[in-house]
């Protein structure tokens, strides 16, 4: 049986994982959730304005009275600038699993910040809620993605074909990957 805590805080070497805050909103907006580089391969387009950025931390907010919500900023301990998020998804309360989802800002990219989130968010997920099985999914094209999902530990599962729509409407494949509590040291 789960144990579902909410959105918790964790640090990291060099993060922060919190909930988000309303002046999270200018971070989030110029560091990743307006750049359609970043948000190519996701399943939301880039946001037209602060304003969307602004609704959409209201609803997250809004979200944290419910303990099974984990929606987490991407703090740098070094400045406090937030440039990227990550939360659990898709959560099965029946067959104890869930989903991760991360963005970060591509001023960010390709120095292990994804990694070093993702690492301790999956060690979150099976020591305190007690998940039994944690799985993440990239669009094909996306394979830096994926890179994180295997530095994590992650193993690949398969490729599924036309699994989901990406920002534009388009169907897209996606790889698969997991890991399972009984695989994981904590």
């Amino acid at each position: 049986m789960l144990n579902h805590v909410g959105t918790q805080r964790i640090e990291t070497e060099r993060l922060i994982l919190r909930r988000f805050k309303e002046e999270d909103a200018h971070d989030m907006y110029n560091n990743w959730a307006s750049d359609t580089e970043v948000t190519r391969y996701l399943s939301w387009p880039a946001h037209s304005s602060v304003e969307v950025t602004k609704k959409i931390i209201e609803m997250w907010l809004n979200s944290y009275n419910n303990q099974e919500h984990y929606q987490w900023a991407i703090e740098l301990k070094e400045n406090g600038e937030v440039i990227g998020t990550i939360s659990l998804i898709e959560i099965n309360n029946k067959d104890e699993n869930c989903e991760v989802g991360y963005c970060i800002g591509k001023e960010f990219w390709n120095k292990g910040i994804l990694t070093e989130a993702l690492s301790e968010m999956i060690k979150f997920a099976f020591s305190e809620i007690g998940f039994q099985r944690i799985a993440a999914r990239h669009n094909l094209d996306n394979p830096a993605s994926g890179r994180v999902m295997e530095k994590c530990n992650l193993s690949y599962e398969g490729t599924l074909r036309k699994i989901a729509r990406d920002n534009c409407g388009n169907l897209v494949d996606c790889k698969y990957y997991s890991i399972l509590k009984d695989e994981y040291y904590i």
